[in-house]
């Protein structure tokens, strides 16, 4: 049995080990988070339903050995907008909702904005599904904006609570309910779901395969305040990750180990 790699962490909240390494750049104050005219959203279509989802399904399922648990959960919301909530354990998260989970819904996801600094893409990225992140009060009037108007087109919105990707990561990280006051404030069901991971029948050595597990809707419970509100989404959601990372079948690929104080305290020693 090949010896599990061991990735040494100081703060579950935000290291991130996704390895992209990509220059950061701010949106324009004036972004546009949705494209409504006539040519974008024809050209969003196509990208999403004629070569995105065609293109990708197949070879993402056989490199990752994707299987879905629990999709039938999703028929009760039919014809509604819903939020999904997941962990984050690899770069191609941001696709398992849209290629296995939640079709024929078309669904957007909140990013970072790395997904938008790529040079000469971000308005591709943007037809895609992609909805970055906010920093400004403008933008995030308009980011709140753009996610009603999905909710109302009964769209799908992923989020990912974690917010920062650890491969192969078999257990559920802390995270906050700051996410969930979309939700709650809309009033629309949320979807949670985790992703966890499978030993492989053929080559022991090979990467674990993945089993995307979907939870049923939960709703606001609108007798609560705001902050109850989406306190006790988070809180269903997290439980609910938490079930599912415990099951047998999870299995440890990469070890995550937080470092010690005295050794956070010496490598910040040795960057001075």
């Amino acid at each position: 049995m090949k010896e599990k790699k061991t990735v040494y962490y100081t703060d579950a909240l935000t290291d991130d080990f996704a390895g992209t390494k990509i220059t950061r750049k701010p949106l324009p104050e004036n972004f546009r988070y949705a494209h409504k005219d006539i040519f974008s959203r024809f050209f969003s279509w196509l990208l999403y339903w004629v070569v995105a989802i065609p293109v990708l399904f197949l070879p993402v399922k056989l490199i990752y050995g994707i299987k879905v648990k629990g999709r039938k959960n999703l028929r009760m919301i039919r014809h509604k907008g819903c939020f999904f909530y997941t962990n984050h354990t690899q770069i191609v998260d941001a696709m398992l909702i849209q290629l296995f989970v939640a079709g024929p819904r078309r669904t957007y996801i909140v990013a970072d904005q790395d997904a938008t600094s790529i040079p000469g893409i971000r308005y591709l990225v943007q037809l895609l599904g992609c909805v970055p992140v906010p920093e400004t009060p403008k933008q995030h009037k308009d980011f709140v904006e753009c996610l009603k108007y999905r909710i109302k087109q009964r769209r799908g919105i992923s989020i990912f609570p974690e917010a920062h990707i650890w491969p192969y990561c078999t257990r559920i990280r802390p995270y906050t309910d700051a996410s969930f006051v979309y939700p709650a404030e809309l009033g629309s069901p949320v979807v949670p779901v985790c992703t966890t991971y499978r030993k492989h029948r053929l080559f022991k050595n090979r990467p674990p395969k993945m089993t995307v597990h979907v939870g049923k809707p939960i709703y606001p419970d609108a007798d609560l305040s705001l902050p109850e509100r989406k306190k006790a989404l988070r809180n269903r959601v997290y439980d609910f990750m938490i079930d599912m990372a415990c099951e047998d079948e999870n299995v440890e690929y990469i070890r995550y180990i937080k470092r010690r104080d005295e050794e956070i305290s010496a490598t910040k020693g040795e960057s001075r």
